[in-house]
């Protein structure tokens, strides 16, 4: 999803707040100037998107007179310390919605921000007069406050010496720049994966970091296990649940292979026995199981137990759905909750990342978990799916993490692009071959990317501080669009002749770029651009060629063998695929030998007759 497209579902929503809040008095005075009021009602959108703040008024401080500085208020956070926030939003157009945000934009909120630390601000209004007032006091009495920059524009960065000055200045001061991308991010998270994204209006702390309290209940006992590893199993009370998912959030669940739904069907049953049957809660639900790096021992009277490192890697579903019914709960049934549900707790020590990863995987295994979930929390993966925010096509790095998808848009499986970017950017289609082999004779569903310790050590060759999103992306435009063709010769073995196809077109086609553009040409820039202009005719060229050099070298290999026998020493054996390769970067490729090639009918992409979902089934 480009930036000016999510701009515009963005824009939708501030339209629908324009006629929602039609009769408040400072759109009413600023109805001629779009621009005043479209930066008013990002305001609001902010405070209810993140905040989940609706009455609005009461914190949104501009005046007549007033240019900047469009909210100030406090919050008491889940530490239960007050902190106060100043927010100041920039509206834009669609146009600059893919432009980088103006750093004197940011300077001069920063400037703005300074001024209200020191006190120094202004021809303000009543209104605002009274909050800086009361900011002042917090600040004195050794409060945080956070001040936020919020922008439909991109930032790259250009002010962060300034930023970290600002900061750098006292650690109680927080600035935090909310461009669109970050708003995307959070969005898709919303709306699309159905997960809470972090709120820039909340503080959580890291329950790998401090010390974690539980109350727990010893009325029943507990049982301790001492080997292999030192584990407990007791029982909390809903309270408990409450208390430590509002103080850490989904931090909690930083090392589960999923986070909990805001909303499903398992979640909504959850919550039903909470409140309505909670008597019946142990008896229906699994429990939670837990890891901790320093595991106390606990007496048999204990009833507050102080853990470090705590992370909950089974029962995500059941800890979120417990806190939603605890949080909408009256006080009368919380104190019926608490007397009657109980819930239980597996609490183990960990044993080392071999040890804890298995615990994740196998106490999951009774949910439709894939092996490859359990890398969807490392750095390059979300970092891939971020950047493949900016196009067309998400990169999904967990399976079915993407609840809905907008219509344009496509979401193909991580392994996917390891595969063709293992192909084609690395040069290596004899070890995606192999593996895929591999896994289909242990009935296994995905590759090297289902375990990061493969023997071949593929996921970190294709996982690295090299890798690009735009590298990837291109090995799946040429993967895709010769999937969207009917094959050429070699049928049955086509879908597996196809990645051996992908790492001699990079070198059949860079050698055509070059002779017709020069040796300047970014070819993968270019095929991007060909492809989402949809001129892939010469793609599809160069395809046949391939097929057509190919087909000739098997042959001169060896006159002896059989085609098939052939061809299948050409598609597992490196030597023969080599040789293979060495000729084609011998061969002079001129612009005719490329754009000469005429299609058949039925090598001819026909739009609509499949899409790059097809390729996922057949993988």
């Amino acid at each position: 999803m480009i930036a000016k497209d999510f701009y515009n579902i963005i824009d939708t929503e501030l339209d629908i707040l324009l006629v929602k809040y039609r009769e408040d008095k400072f759109l009413k005075k600023h109805r001629s100037a779009i621009n005043n009021q479209k930066s008013y009602v990002l305001l609001i959108w902010f405070l209810e998107f993140y905040g989940r703040i609706s009455n609005y008024s009461n914190f949104i401080t501009d005046g007549d007179n007033d240019s900047s500085c469009d909210i100030v208020f406090d919050n008491i956070n889940n530490q239960g310390d007050k902190v106060f926030y100043v927010v100041q939003s920039k509206w834009n157009n669609a146009d600059n919605s893919e432009k980088e945000t103006d750093k004197d934009e940011i300077l001069k909120a920063l400037n703005d921000f300074e001024t209200i630390l020191r006190g120094e601000k202004r021809n303000i209004n009543e209104k605002l007069k009274i909050k800086l007032e009361e900011l002042d006091n917090h600040l004195k009495a050794n409060g945080e406050v956070k001040f936020i920059f919020l922008s439909l524009s991109q930032y790259f960065g250009g002010a962060d010496e300034n930023i970290n000055s600002f900061r750098n200045n006292d650690n109680k001061t927080k600035f935090e720049i909310i461009d669109i991308n970050r708003i995307k991010i959070d969005y898709i998270d919303r709306v699309y994966k159905k997960i809470e994204p972090i709120n820039p209006l909340e503080s959580y702390q890291n329950p790998e970091e401090n010390p974690v309290s539980i109350e727990i209940v010893q009325k029943n006992g507990n049982i301790k296990i001492e080997k292999p590893f030192e584990a407990y199993m007791f029982l909390l009370r809903p309270k408990s649940i409450y208390n430590l998912f509002k103080k850490y959030g989904f931090a909690l669940f930083y090392k589960n292979v999923r986070n909990p739904l805001l909303q499903s069907q398992f979640n909504e049953d959850i919550e039903k026995t909470a409140n309505e049957n909670p008597a019946y809660f142990w008896y229906y639900n699994n429990g939670i199981t837990a890891i901790t790096y320093l595991l106390p021992v606990i007496g048999k009277k204990a009833e507050n137990i102080e853990l470090t490192g705590l992370q909950i890697i089974n029962g995500a579903q059941t800890v979120y759905s417990i806190y939603r019914a605890y949080e909408s709960a009256s006080p009368t049934k919380r104190i019926q909750m608490d007397s009657e549900a109980l819930i239980t707790l597996r609490l183990l020590k960990s044993g080392g990342k071999d040890f804890d990863l298995n615990v994740t995987r196998y106490t999951n295994s009774q949910n439709p978990v894939n092996d490859r979930d359990f890398c969807a929390n490392d750095d390059i993966q979300v970092m891939l799916q971020n950047s493949s925010y900016q196009t067309k096509i998400w990169y999904e790095k967990r399976r079915d993490e993407f609840r809905e998808t907008p219509k344009d848009i496509k979401k193909i499986p991580n392994f996917v692009f390891a595969n063709v970017y293992l192909a084609y950017h690395l040069q290596d289609p004899v070890s995606v071959l192999k593996n895929n082999t591999q896994n289909a004779k242990t009935n296994k569903d995905l590759n090297f990317i289902s375990h990061k310790e493969h023997k071949e050590g593929l996921y970190e060759k294709v996982f690295n501080k090299e890798t690009s999103y735009e590298n990837m992306l291109c090995a799946f435009y040429v993967f895709n669009s010769i999937d969207e063709i009917t094959p050429f010769s070699y049928q049955d073995t086509f879908k597996t002749n196809i990645y051996h196809l992908l790492a001699l077109f990079k070198v059949a086609f860079t050698k055509y770029l070059r002779a017709k553009y020069g040796d300047k040409i970014n070819v993968n820039k270019h095929i991007i651009k060909i492809y989402e202009k949809d001129e892939k005719e010469i793609i599809i060229k160069t395809f046949k060629f391939l097929n057509q050099f190919v087909e000739k070298q098997v042959e001169v290999v060896n006159n002896e063998e059989k085609t098939t026998e052939r061809m299948l020493k050409f598609l597992f054996t490196l030597a023969h695929y080599e040789k293979i390769k060495d000729s084609l970067e011998d061969v002079e490729i001129s612009i005719s030998d490329i754009e000469g090639i005429v299609l058949e009918k039925d090598e001819e992409i026909v739009e609509g007759e499949k899409n790059s979902n097809n390729i996922i089934e057949d993988e």
